[in-house]
């Protein structure tokens, strides 16, 4: 085969195989398997919307996040610095309660 018959055939392959990762990198954030992508729904999605609300206060600081990870994200908790004190914000059962009770623990603590 010719070698300038090749190239319109590998770059047709590889546009295919980026368009099928770009395309299988939200449904694998939905399931929990690949890396958070920041998204508002999905597998990481109640988390991603907390820490928005977080991050919306520039006087609040992250200090760390802890994951429990299985089939659904069901617990996380969230380490803040807020006037030069750290709060830890526990969010157990996260998958099972609306969100509204979620935002309710940031306000519970003055965040």
């Amino acid at each position: 085969m010719n070698k300038h018959r090749r190239w319109p055939r590998i770059a047709l392959l590889a546009a295919t195989l980026t368009l099928m990762t770009v395309l299988a990198l939200p449904v694998v954030d939905l399931m929990g398997i690949g890396p958070n992508l920041g998204l508002p729904v999905g597998y990481y999605g109640r988390f991603n919307r907390v820490l928005a609300q977080i991050h919306a206060s520039s006087d609040i600081e992250v200090v760390r996040t802890t994951l429990h990870r299985d089939q659904e994200l069901e617990d996380f908790y969230i380490t803040v610095r807020h006037d030069d004190r750290e709060i830890r914000l526990r969010f157990e059962e996260a998958h099972t309660r609306p969100f509204n009770e979620l935002v309710q623990e940031l306000k519970r603590v003055g965040l």
